[in-house]
Order: C-alpha cells, then structure tokens, then sequence
C-alpha cells in the first residue's frame, strides 16, 4: 500500500499523536509499504520522520478553510498513487480528506487520540462525507462519539497504541545526576508541562510528603508553557529541593528504570503514552482514572487509578507503592505483562493494515495489500 499520514501540527509541537503516527509509520514501512509524512518544513515531525528513515512531502495547512492548498496536494496523491490516507489534526480532514475524495481514495481515515469532536453540526460534513472512519485508541472515545448518533455503523475503530520494549538501557544513577540524597525514593513523570497534565498537583503531593518527613523526590521530563509557573508554585510551597522539572528528554528509559514509581496525574488524556511506556519498563504507576487510563491500567493489580484533582489520592497511593516493596514488585510485574499481551507495536500495526486492507478490497480498488505498493 501506498500511505500517507498528514499532519499539519506547528513547526515546534510534537505529542503523543505524533509519536503514535511515528510508530505507525514506521511499522508499517518495515512491512514493505510505501509509507509518507506529509508535514511542515522544518518542523519536529519532519526531523524525526527522517531521522526515522521515513518519506517526507513537505504541506502546510495554514487555516481551516484553506481550500487553495487542495490542489497541491491532489497533485501529490495522484503522482504518488496513495491508497490510504491519515488526517491526524481535525484541518487534516477538511483540506486533505476533501482533496482525496475527490480522486476517488476510498480509504480515508481521522485519528482521534483524545476527544477532538464535539456534537456540533458543522462536524457532521466533513467527518462523514469526506472520510470511511475514525481511528481511536480508547473505547472511551469510541463510546462518546458512537454517542452523536451521526456517525454510520461499524465507522469508530479502536486500535490501542503499541509500544517498543526498551533494550539495553543504559543505566544512570539519578541520585548522582540530580545531586539528590541517595536514600530519597525518586518519583517519575513525563508529559507536556501544561494544564492537561496536572503536574501542579503533584507540587501540592510533595507539600504533603514534606509536612510527613518523607524524603521524596520528583523528577519531570518535559517543555511547556507552565514551566516557569510551575517553578514559581513549588518555590513558594517550599518544594522546589524535592520537585525537578527536568526539561526535555532523550533518556525516559534511563529514567523509569531508574526511579521507584511512576506517576500520571493528568486531568484528561486519551491513550497516555507516557503511562504506558512506564508500564513497558516495568514501572508499577499511580495514574487518575481519565479515558483510555483504565483500559491500561487494572486498578489495585498492575498499578493504582485514582480520581482526577484529587492530590490525597495521589499521596495516599505513592505512599503505599513506595512502603510495599512486595506490593511494587507485583504490579511491576503485572504491567508488563499487560502491555505485552495488548499494547505491542505488532499488534497495532496488524490492526492496522487489516482496517486499510479492508477498506480497499471493500472499495474494489485492490484485492491485495501489496499490490500496489511502491516498496
């Protein structure tokens, strides 16, 4: 198959989205398929799509009526032969799933990582008219827009993000790099330093930590607007000694293994990558019960689900995991083996190419997968 995946997202930004459409790409170019990113110059994804070995087709959607780029990318599906596109942002499917309808592309699909529709008419059109489904990866979603009740049957498909297992980690003593008392118990977490995350609330789970001598550490890998605030938070609560906000980092594997517990206090998500990365190192986790988080995680089991906003909880569970050695050793071993049996990279991408093979073959326009491919 020749596949595209069109992402207009800024020249600076890159999510679980992007990373999920990486994976993507990648697993299924290692299949043999003709895979390209369609993306902006000079921008993150482009930079990791080549680093990836992956095609490039340099677009930009500017606005979300910018019909004036149709043309250029109709051009770019006809020379290419595409058979299946992926419009990854919401401006994706009005410009890019408009261009491939026209051409008569019958496999043409949204990716929906968290909730980006909302029940309002002027969804229904171009999500309808323009596309042959959603792909999500959290039955959450697929419940909330299966609610609309405009949408055709059989058009949410859920298939759940895969992730690599590390190999060969490099080990690294954070107690060393972070200038940290070597007998603090260390506390992961990763994400964009934003509002969604609720990393303030783990400022206040610190607070807590201190007023009961615990001697705690919180290292947070990530960039984000709120980084300054968030500093500002934790030097006014007199916590800035026990939470380190790391910056961006090229060493999460590092990290996990070398922490004692994961934590994701976020206020929504849909499928969260960095919950289920920590679960592929082997990382029992505390996570608040958002979207796809309880198809991940079995509460009590293979980590522990706690409401969101809710900082108590939080305390409370970090609290249990980190005073139960034999309590961590098990829900260690019970998250690995949850993302094993459900969450490979093999697993989505044989969804993957059975939703784009069937669509196809249901169009007429191939009967085999390969046939068409360039690679």
């Amino acid at each position: 198959m020749n596949i595209l995946f069109l992402n207009s997202l800024g020249k600076s930004k890159w999510g679980g989205g992007e990373k999920w459409m990486l994976n993507a790409g990648i697993g299924l170019a290692n299949r043999g398929h003709h895979v390209t990113i369609a993306c902006k110059k000079g921008s993150v994804i482009e930079q990791k799509s080549i680093e990836s070995g992956l095609n490039i087709f340099h677009f930009t959607i500017p606005a979300d009526i910018a019909f004036w780029k149709v043309g250029t990318l109709k051009a770019f599906l006809k020379k290419d032969e595409i058979d299946v596109l992926i419009c990854c942002q919401n401006k994706d499917v009005k410009i890019g799933a408009r261009a491939a309808r026209s051409l008569g592309i019958k496999a043409i699909f949204a990716r929906q990582g968290i909730q980006n529709l909302t029940n309002k008419k002027k969804y229904i059109k171009p999500f309808t008219q323009f596309i042959d489904g959603i792909i999500t990866n959290t039955n959450s979603i697929k419940n909330i827009y299966e609610g609309f009740e405009w949408f055709p049957d059989n058009f949410i498909h859920v298939i759940y993000n895969g992730v690599e297992f590390p190999e060969n980690v490099e080990e690294v003593n954070l107690h060393e790099k972070y200038n940290l008392d070597p007998t603090s118990k260390i506390i992961f977490s990763a994400g964009r330093l934003a509002h969604q995350k609720g990393f303030d609330l783990l400022i206040d789970v610190a607070v807590k930590a201190k007023a009961d001598n615990l001697n705690w550490k919180f290292i947070i890998a990530g960039e984000g607007k709120l980084k300054s605030v968030l500093n500002s938070i934790a030097a006014k609560n007199g916590v800035s000694d026990m939470v380190h906000f790391i910056g961006f980092s090229n060493e999460i594997p590092a990290h996990l293994a070398a922490s004692d517990v994961f934590v994701l206090p976020s206020r929504y998500e849909g499928m969260p990558n960095a919950l289920l990365e920590a679960m592929a190192s082997g990382k029992a986790s505390v996570a608040t019960n958002v979207n796809g988080a309880p198809e991940l995680v079995e509460d009590g089991v293979s980590g522990f689900l706690v409401e969101t906003e809710n900082s108590n909880q939080l305390f409370d569970k970090l609290h249990e995991l980190l005073t139960n050695k034999k309590l961590r050793k098990t829900m260690e071993d019970k998250a690995k083996g949850t993302v094993k049996n459900h969450f490979t990279i093999e697993k989505m991408i044989d969804a993957l190419e059975k939703l784009f093979n069937d669509q196809i073959e249901k169009s007429g326009k191939l009967t085999n997968a390969s046939s068409n491919s360039k690679g």
